[in-house]
């Protein structure tokens, strides 16, 4: 009995180290959204989210890498029937086979406003009676106290390209957007370049959110989360956050 259970451990462990070499010589598919800049670039296939996943699989040797972009719906389809090997977004409820890793970056989402309203809005339900422009499916991952005062807001609309939620502030078409800080400071630097801007308040109301990247393969979740461990480690995670931070949004910080 030693030797047949001795046997199947060595065909177990033969079979996920040829799985591991398998995925290094074959293309991992990442499923992206466009609009989430500064987190992900387009143009160039960077950004801060997207290159720290990079660099976390190149730390495992995983260097052959697409990115194919749409939108966070799209991805959660796609991942679930195989047809991509990452979603560095996943909106919809964990299912079976689809695997969480650690966390790859922390949004923070927040409400922003113009100053002249002079609004006070220190909690989810300062928000009643005041119109409100969000990101798209913004209740999946802003708390639960959100999805459900809904009815309580003067309007509500949800848009794919956040890009149009500050021209939407900005022409003072709704009381307040939400949308994650860096995404807006990234959106507001582009914006301001051929528009004036009105002073803005940021509220924020709501707490980090922790982003990992989803699998539809535990063993290639497992290399990532060691590359991610690894390069948190070496110092290489906080170079990228430090120098595209500041090159996408402006803003230089000493920790992370």
């Amino acid at each position: 009995m030693k030797v047949v259970f001795l046997l199947a451990l060595v065909c177990l462990c033969g079979d996920s180290f040829a799985f591991v070499n398998d995925i290094k010589q074959q293309r991992v598919i990442i499923a992206a959204n466009p609009t989430v800049a500064p987190y992900v670039i387009s143009e160039n296939d960077s950004g801060i989210q997207l290159e720290i996943v990079k660099a976390a699989l190149n730390n495992q040797d995983i260097n052959e890498v697409d990115v194919h972009y749409m939108s966070n719906q799209r991805a959660d389809a796609l991942l679930n029937q195989g047809h991509v090997d990452i979603a560095l977004n996943y909106s919809g409820i964990l299912i079976a086979g689809i695997y969480r890793s650690q966390s790859v970056v922390s949004y923070e989402n927040v409400v922003v406003s113009l100053k002249k309203s002079n609004f006070t809005i220190n909690s989810i339900y300062d928000l009643a009676t005041k119109s409100v422009l969000a990101f798209q499916n913004a209740p999946a991952y802003l708390p639960k106290e959100f999805g459900h005062n809904l009815e309580n807001l003067r309007g509500y609309e949800e848009v794919f390209n956040q890009q149009a939620q500050i021209h939407h502030l900005m022409a003072g078409w709704v009381d307040t957007i939400i949308l994650d800080r860096r995404i807006f400071l990234h959106y507001l630097k582009e914006y301001q370049k051929t528009n004036a801007t009105k002073d803005f308040v940021i509220h924020a109301i709501f707490p980090p959110a922790a982003r990992p990247a989803y699998f539809n393969n535990d063993l290639l979740r497992q290399q990532f989360d060691k590359g991610l461990a690894n390069i948190i480690q070496s110092g290489e995670y906080r170079t990228i956050m430090l120098n595209l931070d500041k090159q996408y949004t402006q803003r230089d910080f000493t920790r992370f």
